[in-house]
């Protein structure tokens, strides 16, 4: 058995976005007159069970007030989009491994809650630095009903890729990111960014690197591979 194809999963196990993001709600809220204004610890607690559409909604819940949610989120892509085409860098060992399985002909896949937008503006600021490198599928908001935890986009990449079972890794950078993949049955190396770098408990003793390397990811699927045959 061999690997074929990696799938990372959230725009956040390319590029440090999270600050980028923060940024981009709080310009929704001020394009839309609403009063508030995340800091980072707000930011970062919010994100705690995942970011998804209802990160304003459930803010706006916790103060007891109502917003138009929908709205908000909508605007909040649109900076989004326009922030990261402003260009921002690859995380480290990115574009090596991305090159690297381009040679290999290990297949890629993205798997993001982003819509379309924020995702296309991220991959063509990084075009330069991924060195031609693409990928190959991506499931991303408005391809699935639910959402991480749930397995259902990860299922989606599987399929897409047109890949055996157990023959992909899933790289991730969220607990929930983490949950969705191995309830799809996929091998995980967990690649904290801001967000979750002070908790590495929260990836529940999966393997993990700092920096992305085809052995690290190599070593993952493998010895995910050797549990499961035990």
């Amino acid at each position: 058995m061999t690997l074929e194809a990696l799938i990372f999963v959230g725009i956040g196990t390319l590029a440090e976005v999270a600050d980028i993001d923060r940024a981009a709600w709080n310009a929704a809220f001020r394009a839309h007159g609403v009063p508030w204004s995340w800091s980072w610890d707000t930011y970062s607690e919010l994100m705690r069970p995942g970011g998804d559409r209802q990160l304003a909604a459930r803010y706006a819940a916790h103060l007891g007030q109502v917003v138009e949610a929908g709205a908000l989120d909508r605007t909040h892509q649109k900076h989004f989009a326009t922030m990261l085409a402003g260009g921002v860098p690859l995380r480290p060992g990115v574009a090596r491994v991305m090159n690297w399985a381009a040679r290999g002909g290990v297949k890629l896949a993205l798997v993001s809650r982003s819509e379309v937008e924020p995702v296309r503006a991220l991959l063509k600021a990084t075009a330069r630095e991924r060195g031609g490198a693409s990928f190959d599928v991506a499931v991303l908001r408005d391809d699935v009903e639910r959402m991480a935890p749930h397995p259902e986009a990860m299922v989606a990449a599987v399929t897409a890729l047109g890949i055996g079972q157990g023959r992909a890794v899933a790289v991730v950078d969220t607990n929930v990111a983490l949950e969705a993949a191995r309830a799809a049955g996929l091998p995980v190396l967990a690649f904290p960014g801001r967000l979750a770098e002070a908790e590495p408990e929260v990836f529940g003793g999966a393997p993990m690197a700092h920096v992305l390397s085809p052995e690290g990811l190599t070593a993952a699927w493998s010895g995910a591979k050797s549990q499961a045959a035990e």
